[in-house]
């Protein structure tokens, strides 16, 4: 009988102990289970278009893939470069090189790193312009 009563009160403890277990909370493990952030700084560069002497500020956007930021221009960046102000896409290439594209994906301007924080245009060829990070 006494085998019973014990056998009894080890089951009766560990249901006990299986229910207290399953209504404990959890912490939840950063790591696993927060969101991924999604850089949406964004960078002004200063224009400046030496043969027409005149400068403008655009900004390269939150990132749309693992090489391309949404891009604008206001419309005064007409002056800086006609077509400047229709750019909407920044894509970054492998050979440092960039491609400035409109909204139907068509190359407006192609630049390169320069010295810095800089970058010079590339094509159209023989365009004095170039792009300089603002800090």
């Amino acid at each position: 009988m006494k085998i019973y009563l014990l056998a009894a009160a080890a089951g009766l403890t560990g249901l006990v102990a299986w229910n207290l277990a399953a209504t404990a909370k959890t912490d939840i493990d950063p790591v696993a289970s927060g969101s991924i952030h999604r850089n949406t700084a964004k960078q002004p560069f200063t224009v400046a278009n030496i043969s027409a002497h005149s400068t403008c500020v655009v900004e390269r956007g939150a990132a749309v893939t693992g090489r391309s930021h949404l891009f604008s221009a206001p419309k005064e960046c007409d002056k800086v470069w006609p077509g400047l102000p229709a750019v909407r896409t920044w894509t970054q290439n492998e050979d440092g090189t960039v491609i400035l594209s409109d909204a139907g994906g068509e190359a407006v301007l192609t630049v390169a790193e320069g010295d810095g924080v800089s970058y010079e245009v590339l094509e159209p060829a023989g365009l004095a312009m170039t792009f300089k990070a603002v800090r």
